[in-house]
Formats: C-alpha cells, sequence, structure tokens
C-alpha cells in the first residue's frame, strides 16, 4: 500500500512537470518540443522507477507480526515489529502471526468465532459407540521459531492444516477409543481433555508451535445410545439415594445399640454400688420425701408415736 501511494503521488508530480514544459515549448517548433519531452520523459521514468525500487526496499512490519526474510528462496531470519530495508526484487517477506490464534471444530462451523473454524470430529469409544466430538484450540507460534516454520511448513494457513489441524483431529479419534461411552458421559470426560492436550502439546512443540489451551467442548452421542445413558444415570443416582437411607438406618440403629448399651452399664453399676453399700437405698429414700414431711433421729427400741393426721394431710377444724 505504502510503494501504491508513493509511486501514484510522484507519477501525479511528473504528470504535472509535463504539463508546465508543453506550456513552455508551445511557439517553439515540433521536433525541438518532442526532444524536450522525450528528455523530460526519460527523466520522469528514472525518477519512478527509483521510487518504486525505495518504495519495495522499505517493508513495515505489524504489530503482533513477525517477518522472515527469504532472500532468492533462501531463509535469512526474522524482522520484529517497525520499519526494515530490504533488498528490492531480491528479498521476499513473508508475515506470521505472533498472537494466539484458535481452531475450533463443532457441529455448525459456519457460526463458530474461531480463527480457524472446522468441521466436528468423529470417533469410537472403546465400547463401540460413535460420537461426535467438539474441541476448541488456542495456539501461537514459539519465540524465535517463524525462520524454522517458514524454512519447514510454509505459511500461516500450511502449518495450521499439516500440524493444527492434523494434530488435533488425528488425536481427537485415537484418545476416545481409550474411554467407554458412559466414563465419556460422566466427569471422565476431564480426564480424555487432559489426554488430548497433552498428547497434542509436545508435537506442537517440535513444530515451533505453543498450544495454550485445550477444550473439549461437547461430547454427543446417538439419540438412541444418549437415552439409555440418561435412564441408566437415573438409575443409578436412585440406587445412590437409597444407600443413603440405608446408611442413615443403619446409623440410628446404631444409635440406639450405643444407647442402649449405655443404659445397661448405668445399671450394672447401680446394682454393684448397692451391693456394696446398702445403706445407698435409705439415702435415696430420705431424698425423695415430700419437703413438708418432719422426720428425726430416735434411740434404738423406742417406739414412734406418730400424727396420723398431719401425715394423711387431713382437713383442719
Amino acid at each position: 500500500m505504502l510503494s501504491i501511494i508513493i509511486v501514484f503521488l510522484f507519477g501525479a508530480v511528473f504528470m504535472a512537470m509535463v504539463l508546465m514544459q508543453r506550456d513552455r515549448t508551445a511557439a517553439g517548433n515540433v521536433r525541438a518540443l518532442f526532444q524536450g519531452k522525450g528528455k523530460l520523459i526519460r527523466l520522469g521514468l528514472i525518477a519512478l522507477a527509483a521510487l518504486f525500487l525505495l518504495s519495495q526496499a522499505l517493508v513495515i512490519i505489524d504489530a503482533g507480526t513477525v517477518g522472515v526474510i527469504k532472500r532468492l528462496g533462501a531463509v535469512k531470519g526474522e524482522m520484529a515489529p517497525g520499519l526494515h530495508l530490504i533488498i528490492p526484487l531480491v528479498d521476499k517477506v513473508v508475515i506470521l502471526p505472533t498472537v494466539k490464534k484458535t481452531y475450533e471444530a463443532s457441529e455448525i462451523p459456519g457460526e463458530s468465532k474461531a480463527d480457524y473454524p472446522d468441521i466436528i470430529i468423529t470417533a469410537l469409544t472403546s465400547d463401540g459407540q460413535q460420537i461426535r466430538v467438539g474441541i476448541t484450540a488456542r495456539f501461537m507460534i514459539a519465540p524465535g521459531k517463524a525462520a524454522w516454520i517458514v524454512q519447514n511448513l510454509g505459511t500461516e494457513e500450511e502449518y495450521v492444516e499439516k500440524v493444527v489441524k492434523t494434530e488435533i483431529r488425528g488425536s481427537g479419534r485415537r484418545v476416545p477409543t481409550k474411554f467407554a461411552a458412559y466414563d465419556l458421559y460422566t466427569k471422565r470426560s476431564y480426564e480424555a481433555q487432559q489426554a488430548i492436550f497433552d498428547e497434542i502439546a509436545p508435537k506442537f512443540t517440535a513444530n515451533g508451535l505453543i498450544l495454550d489451551e485445550l477444550v473439549l467442548r461437547n461430547i454427543s452421542f446417538t439419540t438412541e445410545y444418549a437415552k439409555t445413558l440418561e435412564e441408566k444415570q437415573i438409575a443409578l443416582e436412585n440406587i445412590s439415594t437409597e444407600k443413603n437411607k440405608l446408611e442413615q438406618e443403619k446409623i440410628r440403629k446404631e444409635q440406639k445399640i450405643v444407647a442402649a448399651e449405655g443404659d445397661a452399664k448405668s445399671i450394672e453399676i447401680r446394682q454393684l454400688a448397692l451391693t456394696k453399700n446398702p445403706t445407698i437405698i435409705q439415702w435415696e429414700f430420705v431424698q425423695k420425701l415430700a419437703p413438708n414431711i418432719s422426720w428425726g433421729v430416735l434411740p434404738q427400741n423406742v417406739v414412734p408415736m406418730l400424727n396420723l393426721q398431719n401425715m394423711t394431710g387431713a382437713a383442719k377444724p
């Protein structure tokens, strides 16, 4: 874009100079005018060629990208963001992104907002059930690896096709074969997600890329099998509920047994104490007498005289 603008501006200047020269030589002879214009045109063409070469020699690398210099087909190195000078018509610059990009395999690729949308992955579980696996991955070029990538893989579109897409789809088919369908239906799907990440990450590293994150977005089953899995899940939840009830009943029974054993132990201790100290019974009898009853201690062999009226609580006259 910069080179086009520069050429356009100097082209406009050149045309203005031609028009001015024509006005100056209008009174001269035709041959002199032609010779003057020819010289001016040659100078203008030389100026345009020089400006074109200058524009081709200047390269701007935007932020979030890295430039890789190819000189006569051979990779020479990398260029950081900024303004750089190259050899026109000899050097070529390949631009690669250094920002994070996303790849997504989904049911409707057209609705995906990923940088590289793709169709969903089909796979089989260890028990032979067909599933559809949706995956989203975020990746980027490793620092200092842009030149290696251009040398060995090519452009951005080429390394995405050769590495990112190939490895993710391949692992997305292989890993589910290590899990039963019901395992993937439950929380073990996170184990499958980690297994896919662990399998892909080293391969990305070996190809100059960094796998920043991988998410197993969804695993879908056939309609019939999904219904079977749902019924199985409900049955397992009911079994779990009944087990909890049985466990609670068992705990209540154990609590009653412990309480009964405690009472029996208390009675046993009491009986042992009464056997050793019979007077405890008399003491407890006295402690339980009504508070309005008077009592006293009489000498041995003395017959007590009791007021029966007071003891029976008869009405006073």
